[in-house]
């Protein structure tokens, strides 16, 4: 038994020299739960007393606002007005050795102190902005609200307090109140909004938290006045995107109350919206340059909420715009698919990414010749010297057809080529994203009337050049004469433009007739354009009493002769015309003569007696006839 009792004794010595490891980590975890828990309580309990000590230190300072306010109101006549009109301020009265508009620092922690003030105008004592009864003497509501850095979740200390000044002090009883009320977009009140009134002067205010401001004014005392009210702060639009936007009262009686102006505004922000090929292909500003993008708001006041702008580069920026939901599309019609849209918070900016299909359009039927055909944005202005101003895209003739790889739009379409340039063709023609049907060109054709023989030409003003129009055939531009013969029998195909016509050679250089009266001559895209030739010129002699006969020589020397019985015209002479008439009474004779290329000196001659022996014929002038004369007279005997 002894020896038993020996061999356990050991043992039990273990056992009694302290804990095993699990014991010592279970004491472990319940000695930290219990911890943390006097320690949340301590926190929690340490945590109240500084919100307490805070807030505790706000309400003084709102306190303490009150009567330095309360002071200004009652200290000189002017206070009760100058506490009204500045509205709403913040830290007006800074601590001993602070900043003025500064928050006021109390044992290290910055509040801001934050007061308006707001006339009464209702005597019921509800908000003036929403309507009530208008009172002579008016009181004025302060209040007071106190933030501080790190308050979470606690409310502000906000203190208020009503001032009534005394009768006649500050308003009288001829003060009639504007009450105009401002919101956000979100229908929120906005405060410390500076609005003003104008009619018999200008008074300006500031919006409380409640978005409500109440200005005196004072109406004519029998008719009355007509006020405008406005948002005086253009940090501001509302949302048609007019910056201080103004509303008028209507007339305003004295003793009255008005409380029908109500705005809602909102800090404006920005679109930018990035034009983007749909197979990645980067774009230039050349390439876009006089497209049209449309964006377009979910709200909006008037008919639509489509902007369309003409683009001059890859990003346009679409700035003042109202808070709200936008999309972009290129173009002026919708995408079938729809667009993306984005959000557009107040003085945000937002990125939209417009993509689109270049327009592959074929154009069919081209002038004879054509090199170049030129796309220009619709309305677009054309000098006859360039038809390609900014915006245009172009494409190479191949034969009578071209092919445009350009943007989406409307155009109007010109050519150029050999002979000539910027001939005008359709106007107004849509190329909508993705392959157009063919655009088929209209023939453009001349006929001409009246010409005598001689091949016809015709040279194009623009591709020549020409400045002022020629009083003679067109000389040295034989290589862009265009031969039209056909014209005098049928038609010729011709392109729309301005044109100079003449017969002879095709360098001017031999040219038999140049009719001027119809050159130079529009001919007008699309159609037939009839040409008369006039190819003749009409000589007259008025005022003639003897008349036997009147002649017109072609040339400088040289006369005829007048006989009773004959007439011998000079050596030289081209065209006469004879009479056997005698009378008192003064008449008018008319000779045609042919229209002659280059300007000439016709002489006139009459006979004025029946003299048998002796020549009767005298001169009566000369006719100076070119290729634009029609006709000519001059004075007979």
């Amino acid at each position: 038994m002894r020896g038993t009792l020996a061999a356990a004794r050991p043992d039990t010595d273990v056992r009694e020299r302290g804990f095993t490891l699990i014991e010592l980590v279970v004491a472990m975890v319940i000695l930290a739960v219990v911890s943390l828990a006097v320690i949340a309580v301590i926190l929690q309990a340490q945590g109240a007393g500084v919100a307490n000590r805070s807030r505790i230190a706000a309400s003084n300072l709102a306190d303490r606002e009150i009567e330095m306010v309360r002071q200004q109101f009652t200290a000189t006549d002017a206070g009760p007005l100058a506490v009204a009109n500045a509205g709403t301020v913040v830290d007006a009265y800074p601590l001993q050795g602070g900043t003025a508009g500064q928050p006021l620092v109390v044992d290290g922690r910055p509040y801001t102190v934050t007061r308006s003030a707001q006339w009464n105008a209702t005597g019921s004592g509800a908000s003036a902005c929403e309507g009530g009864a208008a009172v002579v003497y008016p009181a004025l509501t302060v209040t007071v609200k106190v933030t501080w850095e790190d308050m979470g979740q606690a409310r502000p200390v906000t203190v208020s307090t009503r001032l009534a000044p005394e009768k006649d002090l500050g308003l009288s009883d001829k003060t009639a109140y504007i009450a105009a009320k401002v919101r956000d977009q979100d229908d929120k009140p906005l405060a410390n909004v500076a609005v003003s009134a104008t009619g018999s002067g200008t008074v300006t205010g500031k919006t409380d938290d409640t978005g409500c401001v109440v200005l005196p004014v004072t109406p004519a005392a029998s008719t009355g006045t007509t006020y405008t009210v406005q948002i005086a702060d253009s940090s501001y639009i509302d949302i048609s995107g007019t910056t201080n936007p103004s509303k008028s009262t209507g007339i305003i009686k004295q003793g009255t109350l008005y409380s029908g102006a109500s705005f809602s505004i909102a800090k404006p922000g920005k679109a930018i919206v990035t034009l983007v090929r749909d197979d990645g292909t980067p774009l230039t500003d050349a390439q876009v340059a006089g497209s049209k993008v449309t964006l377009v708001a979910s709200e909006y006041s008037g008919a639509t909420g489509a902007v369309t702008k003409t683009v001059s580069t890859v990003k346009t920026t679409f700035t003042n715009l109202w808070p709200t939901t936008y999309g972009a599309y290129f173009g002026t019609v919708p995408p079938l698919a729809g667009y993306t849209v984005q959000e557009l918070l107040a003085d945000g900016a937002i990125t939209l990414d417009v993509p689109f299909t270049m327009a592959s359009v074929p154009v069919q039927n081209l002038p004879d010749g054509t090199t170049t055909v030129y796309a220009v944005p619709t309305g677009t202005a054309v000098t006859a010297t360039s038809c390609a101003p900014s915006g245009t895209q172009t494409a190479s003739a191949s034969g009578t057809t071209a092919t445009f790889d350009a943007m989406p739009g409307e155009y109007d379409l010109y050519f150029s080529g050999a002979t000539f340039k910027c001939a005008s063709g359709p106007v107004d023609v849509p190329f909508a994203s993705g392959t157009n049907d063919p655009v088929v060109l209209a023939n453009t054709t001349i006929s001409i009337s009246g010409a005598p023989g001689g091949t016809v030409w015709a040279l194009n003003q623009a591709k020549a050049g020409i400045t002022s129009s020629p009083t003679t055939c067109p000389s040295g531009y034989g290589t862009l004469a265009v031969n039209i013969d056909t014209a005098r029998s049928g038609t010729a195909k011709l392109p729309a433009g301005v044109w100079y016509f003449w017969q002879g050679s095709a360098d001017g250089s031999t040219c038999t007739a140049y009719p001027n009266v119809s050159s130079p001559t529009t001919i007008i895209y699309g159609q037939n354009n009839p040409v008369a030739w006039s190819a003749t010129t009409t000589l007259t002699l008025t005022g003639m009493t003897k008349n036997y006969y009147f002649f017109v020589i072609d040339g400088t020397s040289g006369s005829p002769t007048c006989l009773k019985s004959s007439i011998t015209p000079p050596a030289g002479s081209s065209y006469w015309i004879s009479s056997s008439a005698t009378t008192t009474t003064p008449q008018s004779l008319s000779l045609t003569i042919p229209r002659p290329s280059t300007t000439k000196t016709y002489k006139a001659f009459q006979s004025l007696s029946t003299a048998t022996t002796s020549n009767s014929c005298v001169s009566v002038g000369s006719f100076s006839v070119g290729p634009s004369t029609a006709s000519a007279s001059m004075v007979g005997k």
